[in-house]
């Protein structure tokens, strides 16, 4: 008696542990469905054909160019007419991937890793109050490490340890990896604070494509990303969340089988709500859409 007592304990405790380990990945499948977004303009600015994140703030599209290109931040309106260029005077741009913004910073991304051999990963913070009276901005930062990543050996692009999507929420950082190899994608989070930090995961997700842009709405009722797979665009929406469990709501997939082989690495949800995706320069010009998320949902319920 004794040891069935132990036997059924054991395996509830193991039960218990699946349980806190995935508590954020749904078993079922997800539903996939084909939407074509709504084109804004491909007209944009030769100075924004790398863009790869994005941001909303103060009525305008806020960007960042890839990897080796200028230290700075631009933006652009709803008509797709570049405003402002602003230049970042003490950091270098080694890898930006994204943008994540707050009352009171935009925060740079700057830990694109498609080697997997990258160890200074780290997020730059910009004060918006410096950005109405400035044309040249200092930074600072906040430098983190993947707690669970033992390998650092090159690995070009056969890894799952990149990442190049994040967001702010409360009083965190959130972030989505980009895994090449698995094509699923990793949530962690650190504190907005500056020091030096090792992120452990907190969930995982099997979204089948590669993530490269992410976002949350104001009232973190709902959670997009954005990502690739076989130079084909699709973006997952998690709705009715509740707290932090970001990938605990209902899930649903879209297939952006119209942006052809578009480079889709900008997503962003503006004050009303509406969600925004851009694309870098490829065989198709730099570009932006508006993905009308919540007539969707209403449609597919």
């Amino acid at each position: 008696m004794r040891y069935f007592t132990y036997t059924i304990l054991a395996v509830l405790i193991s039960t218990l542990g699946m349980a806190q380990n995935t508590c954020c990945h749904k078993a079922h499948s997800v539903k996939t469905i084909v939407y074509s977004p709504e084109l804004i303009s491909d007209q944009l600015s030769s100075k924004v054909n790398e863009q790869s994140g994005l941001a909303w703030h103060d009525d305008l599209f806020w960007v960042i160019n890839d990897s080796d290109c200028p230290a700075e931040l631009l933006a652009y309106d709803l008509k797709g007419e570049l405003k402002k260029t602003l230049k970042i005077s003490n950091a270098s741009n080694k890898d930006w991937e994204d943008l994540a913004e707050d009352e009171n910073y935009i925060y740079i991304g700057d830990f694109g890793n498609n080697r997997g051999a990258r160890k200074d990963l780290r997020v730059l913070r910009v004060l918006k109050t410096d950005m109405l009276t400035q044309t040249e901005l200092r930074v600072d930062s906040i430098t983190f490490a993947w707690a669970d990543q033992q390998d650092f050996s090159k690995r070009n692009m056969k890894h799952d340890f990149d990442c190049e999507a994040f967001f702010a929420y409360g009083d965190s950082l959130y972030f989505f990896t980009k895994n090449w190899a698995n094509k699923k994608t990793r949530l962690y989070s650190m504190s907005k604070q500056p020091g030096d930090y090792q992120l452990k995961p907190i969930a995982e997700f099997d979204v089948d494509f590669m993530v490269t842009g992410a976002d949350i709405t104001a009232d973190g009722k709902a959670v997009a990303l954005v990502g690739y797979k076989n130079f084909r665009t699709y973006m997952m929406l998690f709705t009715n969340i509740e707290g932090q469990n970001f990938f605990a709501g209902d899930a649903l997939r879209l297939d952006l089988k119209s942006l052809g082989g578009s480079q889709t690495e900008g997503l962003v949800f503006t004050d009303k709500n509406e969600l925004y995706i851009s694309t870098e320069e490829t065989s198709q010009p730099q570009a932006l859409y508006r993905v009308n998320w919540v007539k969707l949902l209403n449609i597919k319920k």
